[in-house]
C-alpha cells in the first residue's frame, strides 16, 4: 500500500523560511510536497531512488513536517469499506448500552 503525504504547517513553514535546520536534501522534498502527494511523483521529480525519497519522508514525518496517510492500491477502491460488517442494529444496541451506564 502506497502512503499519501502532505504538508503539516511545521513543514509548509519550514520550506518558505528555507530553514537551515532541515537538510538541503529534505527541502527539496518538502517543496514537491502538495496535499496527497504520491512519493513516486516525487522520485520522478527529482530523479532520486524511491528508497532515498521515503527515508527522507520518513525523517520529516518523524520530525512533524509531513504526515501521511494509507492509499489504496487503485483510486476507485476505497481505503476503508464497512459495508460487509456494519450493522444498524449493532450501533443501536451499542447507544443503549452506553445511555444506561
Amino acid at each position: 500500500m502506497t502512503r499519501l503525504y502532505s504538508l503539516t504547517e511545521a513543514g509548509r513553514r519550514a520550506f518558505e523560511t528555507q530553514s537551515s535546520k532541515v537538510p538541503l536534501d529534505s527541502r527539496r522534498v518538502l517543496g514537491l510536497i502538495k496535499p496527497d502527494t504520491d512519493p513516486h511523483k516525487v522520485c520522478a521529480r527529482l530523479g532520486w531512488s524511491e528508497a532515498a525519497v521515503i527515508e527522507i519522508l520518513e525523517e520529516l514525518e518523524f520530525g512533524g513536517l509531513v504526515r501521511s496517510i494509507g492509499a489504496s492500491a487503485s483510486p476507485d477502491e476505497p481505503d476503508l469499506d464497512f459495508t460487509n460488517s456494519l450493522k444498524v442494529a449493532d450501533i443501536q444496541a451499542a447507544l443503549r448500552a452506553r445511555d444506561k451506564k
